[in-house]
């Protein structure tokens, strides 16, 4: 879509509201509303952001560091091929930015250029990728507006059982999720009530990475708003409670041949039917699955979700449809076979999870490492394996000490992310909870 495309289009559907966002390192949508005269008018040469935006946290801390730059301007670029309806909102319209520095240069932080930069590198080998991102998350019957004052207080399931697949939970939560279907038709394949109290999964139509990573930033955004204006609140937190099912965010992964459309991945005469080209592949991400940890579990609170028995991805394996490994490979034909990334979850930033997922695999590629036999049964409990780090400090110091992470993402790519990483550690350290003044506060 060029410029006139993209004027036609707003005119066609009587867009009054244009929402330019761009992905910051953490995962959260960064951009502004714009009235559509004027987004025609900065369409082409870009709107303008203070660059702290690359390097806070959640809640936009400074850092010291930030401040020394003098915290000069950083230039948000539309690409008008993401240009769309935002049905959740009233006349509005919503397209993507990338981030570059004011003289022209891609912005060394920006999560959506690196993974542009990783699919290049796949398709200079002449292969297309299909990715697909299933995630869960909770909604609560608390509005957000007292959570946002505040008032977490009492804020609970919506649910008091657990209720996996039933239509007849679904249907109690219609009013918001047939709300979320009807804006992502065309994305959405299905959702059901998860192994959650008031827990739902939503699994996306496959298709290339960055439009993959695109939808899901987007998706998230829009199904909060949808929930609030219906009185309650949408979670995406990787453990929302102790005492609940934590929120996965499963990375799937299949790749053709760019000239033939065949599957790259499949071979029916090769062991476990699958093909050296896939088998070092998934070699490549087994090798960094543990140090890589930090970049599909970014915040203090994605590692409360890693527990045995929990059907969270914890241990440094692969297996044949498994879901209690780390990696699952599905192989069951040429049209189905993929790698399912079990790791993460809800609270990644796609754009990060899925260029470490291709650049740790192609690596793996590139050296032609051999994955072990796949490990079937309880992989919880198996003899011998690695599991991932239990807290994001460890997660940091793991993926810093491991010079490979810094061969497949930019140093200060990671570097930057590392730092976010180390701040939120420290915040929580310092922090007193309701926990510690439970336990010491009579009796210490």
């Amino acid at each position: 879509m060029d410029a006139k495309d993209a004027g036609a289009f707003l005119e066609e559907h009587g867009i009054r509201t244009v929402i330019a966002a761009g992905t910051d390192p953490v995962g959260i949508l960064r951009g502004k509303r714009l009235a559509t005269p004027y987004f025609l008018k900065a369409m082409e040469s870009g709107l303008n952001f203070a660059w702290f935006i690359m390097k806070t946290s959640t809640v936009d801390d400074v850092f010291p560091d930030m401040l020394e730059t003098g915290v000069p301007d950083l230039k948000g670029l539309p690409d008008l091929s993401t240009l769309r309806l935002a049905p959740w909102e009233e006349d509005a319209a919503i397209v993507l930015m990338d981030w570059f520095w004011t003289d022209g240069r891609p912005c060394d932080f920006c999560p959506r250029t690196e993974l542009k930069r990783q699919v290049a590198a796949l398709r200079d080998r002449g292969l297309e990728e299909l990715f697909a991102h299933e995630f869960e998350f909770y909604l609560m019957p608390k509005p957000l507006s007292e959570i946002r004052r505040g008032d977490y207080a009492g804020l609970g399931p919506s649910s008091r059982d657990i209720h996996c697949y039933a239509v007849n939970e679904g249907f109690h939560h219609e009013p918001v999720v047939s709300r979320v279907r009807e804006c992502f038709h065309d994305i959405v394949e299905g959702c059901a009530p998860e192994w959650g109290h008031g827990q739902f999964e939503i699994n996306l139509h496959r298709s290339d990475a960055v439009s993959m990573a695109d939808n899901v930033a987007i998706f998230k955004a829009a199904t909060r708003q949808i929930a609030a204006r219906a009185g309650v609140s949408a979670t995406f937190m990787a453990k929302w409670h102790e005492d609940y099912s934590g929120s996965s965010g499963h990375i799937h992964q299949s790749f053709s041949d760019a000239r033939t459309g065949e599957s790259a991945c499949y071979d029916e005469a090769a062991p476990h039917r699958l093909s050296d080209f896939f088998r070092h592949y998934i070699a490549g991400q087994l090798d960094l699955l543990c140090e890589a940890t930090m970049f599909v579990a970014p915040f203090v609170n994605s590692y409360k979700r890693f527990q045995d028995d929990s059907f969270a991805g914890v241990t440094r394996c692969w297996s044949i449809d498994n879901r209690t490994a780390g990696l699952r490979a599905i192989n069951t034909d040429a049209a189905r076979c993929r790698l399912e990334h079990r790791i993460g979850g809800a609270d990644c930033n796609p754009y990060t999870a899925f260029a470490m997922c291709l650049g740790a695999g192609l690596r793996g590629v590139d050296r032609k490492l051999a994955p072990p036999d796949p490990v079937a049964g309880n992989t919880y409990h198996a003899r011998g394996l690695d599991k991932v780090p239990k807290t994001l400090e460890a997660a940091a110091d793991l993926a810093d000490g491991t010079p490979a992470i810094r061969e497949i993402l930019p140093a200060r790519y990671v570097d930057n992310l590392l730092e976010i990483a180390r701040h939120e550690v420290g915040v929580f350290r310092e922090r007193v909870t309701d926990l510690e003044l439970r336990r010491y506060y009579e009796l210490a």
